[in-house]
């Protein structure tokens, strides 16, 4: 078709048309965009993305500089640990070494009231986590638009607060000692205060009155099994003074049936005895049977003052034995053992003491007979109160001390004539050493001795 009869066609014409309008529809989108891009400040498309490409490469950067930090972070955090571990274990040697008395916070008579003291704080605490008021925050905070969700992520932190903070004052309290409660409280108050930072974003912290409430546990815990030991103790006292009266109850009984039995033959013999003397008739015969009567009747005689003494015993319930005794083998040197018994015979209470328990025999370096003999036992010890091996058990009666100083006080004060042997025997420890020593040390130590000689 020629081209002038093209133009002038109907479809020429229709395609003209048809370009026209796609002509005004992209103008029109074009107005469109660029109203779009005056209302928003939208740059060009390549603009656009060469400024997302600086800030997806600003990102990735910052995101390896988080990590390196993250990874510092967490090595700074387990060393920390370590040395917190460290510190705590020097603290904790340091107060061993240098603790004070522990002065009660609680002045209670019996154990039992402890222990109701003791349950009656961790109801206290149950009733505070219970009721909400022992960790508190996080009011207004949501989640994703959520309140709930919010409210549920604060609780979760409360809980997890609570249960750190728990774990650490439990532990405490479990391995509650003497020498560490100091300590104890320290770590109770430093959790306290770490995990009160650990809530500080939101606004989540321990009350001061449930810290209070673990500070009370802690000393209630301490107190308590200190009191039962005490009790403890005193129970061993009194059963011990129990042993000693039946022992001396059976030994006054088997003493009243000795003179019993003894008398009834001093009886016989001198019903004897008077029967031959009314049919003696030569002088030395009577005479003979005279003296024998005299005899019997003294030994009679002896019998009343050995019962009269086992009166007084029995009626005096404070007279006995003062001993004063050595174990080197056990103790060593210079230790004396400071005790009383009021047995008829005191050895057989000594012989007791060097039972099972200990490697060697007591050896005795004074018994003293006292009309109150606790109370000299007790004057005793209190001289000698600064050399008490043992401080806190007064019933562990031990002390260092110079046997010379020991005789001069009884001497001085309760008995001028008691016999003290300074120098302890100790058979079977020096047997025991000279046993464990090389032959040729013991031929050179006989040598020596025989030469000395």
């Amino acid at each position: 078709m020629p081209l002038r009869d093209y133009l002038d066609g109907p479809k020429h014409k229709k395609h003209a048309q048809d370009l026209v309008a796609r002509l005004v529809q992209l103008q029109a989108r074009y107005e469109q965009m660029e109203g779009l891009a005056k209302k928003f400040g939208v740059m060009g498309a390549q603009e656009v993305e060469r400024l997302v490409t600086e800030e997806r490469n600003r990102l990735e950067m910052v995101t390896q500089q988080v990590v390196g930090k993250k990874r510092e972070l967490l090595n700074l955090t387990t060393k920390l640990e370590g040395l917190m571990a460290q510190v705590l274990v020097v603290e904790e040697h340091l107060l061993l070494e240098s603790f004070a008395l522990y002065t009660p916070k609680f002045s209670f008579t019996h154990s039992h009231e402890y222990k109701t003291r003791l349950d009656g704080v961790r109801e206290k605490q149950k009733a505070m986590i219970k009721e909400g008021r022992a960790a508190t925050g996080g009011e207004g905070w949501a989640v994703n638009g959520s309140a709930a969700q919010g409210k549920k992520l604060v609780g979760d932190m409360i809980k997890l607060v609570l249960r750190s903070f728990n774990n650490e004052a439990d532990y405490c309290v479990d391995n509650v000692k003497f020498d560490n409660i100091e300590l104890g409280e320290k770590r109770i108050r430093q959790s306290f205060e770490a995990c009160n930072k650990l809530g500080r974003v939101m606004t989540v912290s321990l009350s001061e009155a449930y810290l209070n409430l673990k500070l009370d546990e802690l000393h209630l815990a301490h107190e308590y099994a200190v009191k039962k030991q005490q009790e403890k103790e005193e129970a061993k006292r009194v059963r011990e003074e129990l042993r000693e009266q039946q022992k001396l109850e059976q030994e006054i009984r088997a003493a009243r049936e000795k003179i019993a039995k003894e008398r009834r033959h001093f009886t016989t013999a001198l019903a004897d005895l008077n029967k031959r003397l009314d049919k003696a008739t030569s002088e030395e015969d009577r005479a003979a049977l005279q003296l024998k009567i005299a005899e019997v009747e003294a030994g009679k005689s002896a019998l009343d003052n050995e019962e009269k003494l086992i009166d007084y015993r029995e009626q005096n319930a404070k007279a006995g034995y003062v001993y004063v005794i050595s174990n080197i083998g056990a103790f060593g040197e210079g230790v004396y053992k400071i005790g009383m018994t009021r047995r008829l015979d005191p050895m057989e209470r000594i012989d007791e003491l060097g039972d099972a328990s200990v490697p060697f025999w007591f050896d005795v370096h004074a018994l003293v007979f006292s009309e109150n003999a606790p109370a000299l036992e007790a004057k005793l010890h209190e001289r000698f109160a600064a050399g008490r091996l043992n401080k806190v058990n007064g019933r562990k009666e031990f002390f260092r001390a110079d046997i010379k100083e020991i005789e001069a006080v009884i001497r001085q004060n309760y008995d001028a004539v008691v016999e003290v042997t300074h120098e302890a025997a100790a058979e079977q420890f020096r047997e025991s050493l000279r046993m464990a020593m090389p032959k040729a040390e013991i031929l050179q130590a006989e040598a020596a001795a025989a030469a000395a000689a």
